[in-house]
C-alpha cells in the first residue's frame, strides 16, 4: 500500500515551533484507536455516587466508525472488553474489529493513575491486565511479554488532576514506545505538550478521538496494513501518524450536556413515581444553566496543569 508503508515513524515540523505535519486525507488504513460505547461507567470525583454513560451501544459504535470511512474499529472501555463481546454476540466474528480497553494503572508509589489503551487481547489477558493494573511497573513488562499494542493516552491527563512528577514522566517515556499524540477530546495545548515530550524521542504518536458521544472517527490514527495483524504490527513499528481534530472548550460543553441529557431522559424513563420524574427535570434545568460555568473552569484547572507538566518535563 503507497503512502502509510512509507510513512516516517514522526511527524514533519512544517512551521518552526514543533506542530505536525498534517496528514489528514491521506491514503492509508485509518483506525480511531481511542472511543467509548455504553458499556464505560464514568464518574466524576465532585459528585460522588453520580455515574453516566456514553451514547452509543457498541453496534453504533461500529456503525458510526464505518460510515466515516475507518477501515478497522475498536471499542476502548474503561477497564472492561463487555461491550467488544456484546458487539461480536450480536454480529458475529467481525474480521475489520479489533478488541479495546482502556485501562486505569496506577503509579505504585503514590496512586497516580493515568490511562493506557490495550488492544487486541482475550479474556484471560484482560483478567490478568486488570490483576496487574495497580502498578504500572508489573503490567508494562507483562504487555511487552505478550507482545500487544498498547498505548499511553493522554499523557497530561491523570485521574485525580494532578501533574507527573519530573521522576513519572522519565518512567513514562522509558517504559511507552506509543503515545497518544492527538486526542480528540483534548485542547491543542494538552496534544502539543505529547510533540514536545517525545521530540527527538524513538517514540510512535497515534489518533484517537476519545469519543463519549458521536465524534466516533473525526480523530484517528493512519497506517498501514489489510488485516487487524497487519495493521497492529505496523503500529508498533511506528508506521503511523495521527490525523484529524482536536477538542475545544466548546466541544467539552456540548459533550458534557448531550451525555447529561440523555442520562437525565434514561433515568426519567426509569422513574417509577412522579416526584422522580420532577426531580429528574428539575436537576436538567439546574444542570443545563450550570455546566457552561463547569466547563470554563474545567479548562481554566486544565491550562493550570499544563504549566506543571511542562514544570516536571525532564530536560
Amino acid at each position: 500500500m503507497e503512502g502509510p508503508a512509507m510513512m516516517p515513524q514522526h511527524f514533519d515540523a512544517t512551521d518552526g515551533v514543533g506542530r505536525p505535519r498534517d496528514w489528514t486525507g491521506a491514503a492509508g488504513t485509518k483506525i480511531d484507536l481511542h472511543c467509548h460505547s455504553t458499556f464505560s461507567v464514568e464518574t466524576l470525583a465532585f459528585l460522588p455516587g453520580l455515574s453516566w454513560n456514553p451514547l452509543l451501544e457498541p453496534w453504533e459504535v461500529y456503525d458510526l466508525a464505518k460510515a466515516r470511512g475507518m477501515d478497522f474499529v475498536t471499542i476502548t472501555d474503561h477497564d472492561t472488553i463487555d461491550g467488544c463481546r456484546a458487539l461480536l454476540d450480536r454480529c458475529g466474528d467481525l474480521p475489520d474489529f479489533i478488541v479495546g480497553e482502556e485501562v486505569s494503572v496506577a503509579f505504585p508509589e503514590d496512586g497516580t493513575v493515568v490511562h493506557v489503551n490495550v488492544y487486541d487481547h482475550n479474556e484471560e489477558q484482560h483478567r490478568e491486565i486488570q490483576r496487574l493494573r495497580g502498578n504500572m511497573y508489573e503490567l508494562v513488562p507483562y504487555l511487552r511479554s505478550i507482545g500487544k499494542l498498547y498505548v499511553l493516552n493522554h499523557l497530561t491527563w491523570t485521574e485525580q488532576h494532578r501533574a507527573l512528577t519530573t521522576r513519572q514522566l522519565e518512567r513514562v517515556l522509558e517504559l511507552f514506545p506509543v503515545f497518544e499524540g492527538l486526542n480528540g477530546a483534548r485542547s491543542y495545548a494538552h496534544n502539543a505538550f505529547v510533540w514536545q515530550a517525545t521530540a527527538g524521542r524513538d517514540k510512535t504518536l497515534v489518533g484517537g478521538s476519545d469519543s463519549h458521544t458521536h465524534r466516533v472517527g473525526t480523530t484517528y490514527t493512519l497506517s498501514a496494513g489489510e488485516t487487524k495483524s497487519e495493521l497492529l504490527a505496523s503500529i508498533q513499528r511506528g508506521c503511523a501518524v495521527p490525523c484529524g481534530a482536536f477538542g475545544t472548550p466548546e466541544k467539552l460543553r456540548d459533550d458534557v450536556w448531550t451525555v447529561f441529557h440523555a442520562t437525565v431522559e434514561r433515568r426519567v424513563a426509569a422513574a417509577t413515581t412522579r416526584w422522580e420524574r420532577l426531580a429528574c427535570r428539575v436537576f436538567r434545568q439546574v444542570v443545563a444553566a450550570l455546566h457552561p460555568l463547569a466547563c470554563r473552569g474545567y479548562h481554566r484547572h486544565q491550562d493550570t496543569l499544563i504549566r506543571e507538566f511542562v514544570a516536571a518535563l525532564p530536560a
